[in-house]
């Protein structure tokens, strides 16, 4: 009796589920900070969105002051990225020139973000399963 008290249904399922990729795999997105407050911070984006601002509101919490609350928005679907200004008071640039508010900018590999005064590169890759041996 003891050992059927021991086995219950969700040890049993979690023996036969498959294990569950990384949010966006094979696909990788990473923001590397290169300027700023924080020049050695890197993020990844492990979300389908991600706010970028200053404060508790924001998934990658950069403080600068020149950064809004809301500051941006980035969005991952696979292998496109995209980012949309939120209406900050001093805007988002992406490889120098300034965004239009609520448009969607597709990023790309080595895109240089820039947000009041900190500028992160976008790192883009894609790994391949490993099969085992």
């Amino acid at each position: 009796m003891a050992a059927h008290e021991a086995e219950s249904p969700d040890s049993r399922t979690a023996e036969h589920e498959k294990p569950r990729p990384a949010f966006g795999a094979p696909y990788v997105w990473v923001l590397a900070a290169i300027d700023g407050e924080q020049p050695d911070a890197v993020h990844r984006l492990l979300q389908y969105e991600t706010v970028i601002g200053r404060g508790a509101d924001a998934q990658i919490d950069v403080k600068d002051e020149l950064v809004s609350k809301r500051h941006c928005l980035i969005r991952v679907e696979g292998s496109v990225c995209t980012i949309r200004d939120l209406g900050s008071r001093n805007g988002t640039r992406v490889n120098g020139r300034k965004m239009r508010e609520e448009t969607a900018l597709r990023l790309r590999h080595l895109d240089e973000i820039q947000i009041g005064a900190t500028r992160l590169f976008v790192l883009h890759g894609a790994f391949k399963r490993l099969t085992p041996q």
